[in-house]
């Protein structure tokens, strides 16, 4: 079994909206690795938008290691 990374961006202000899942295109050997780039790139997309966006919108990540079958 193999692990696909899906990331969202999601602002926390007036409730919670979302943009759409976006699928990382690579597959993990295991929940660990996968669950570490989450983690990764959660923090790259935040530095990314940078402290006032982050701030004036309440911005979030959220991310979910996908199990997926494999031959």
């Amino acid at each position: 079994m193999k692990f696909v990374l899906i990331i969202w961006v999601c602002s926390f202000l007036e409730g919670k909206s979302c943009l759409p899942p976006v699928e990382h295109p690579v597959s993990y050997d295991s929940w660990y690795e996968c669950n570490r780039e989450g983690s990764k790139q959660s923090t790259t997309l935040l530095s990314k938008m940078g402290y006032k966006y982050i701030n004036d919108y309440k911005i979030g990540i959220k991310y979910y290691c996908k199990p997926i079958e494999t031959s």
